[in-house]
């Protein structure tokens, strides 16, 4: 994983050795581009409603950058190990 470039917002990009990107906001979000557009990987808790069929999730933000990119290290480990491919190269 290296860090491409910081822009104007604060925002980080990683690209993995694979050629896809990683994103880390200041709003807490993460995200990892697909084919077409921006997955969100932030963890989610459940919100209950006032009926079963009214539930709905919710993103969990990180507002910490440390723990932000703690958790996208992780996160690319657990991601590529369950695919056997080893790619976690960190470099900064």
């Amino acid at each position: 994983m290296k860090l491409v470039n910081i822009n104007k917002n604060g925002t980080l990009k990683f690209q993995l050795k694979d050629g896809k990107n990683v994103y880390s906001y200041n709003s807490g979000y993460v995200r990892i581009n697909g084919n077409d557009r921006l997955y969100q990987i932030n963890k989610v808790r459940k919100i209950e409603g006032n009926c079963t069929y009214l539930n709905y999730y919710e993103r969990i933000l990180i507002p910490c950058p440390q723990e932000r990119f703690n958790y996208l290290v992780s996160w690319v480990e657990r991601y590529y190990k369950r695919n056997n491919i080893n790619l976690i190269d960190i470099e900064l």
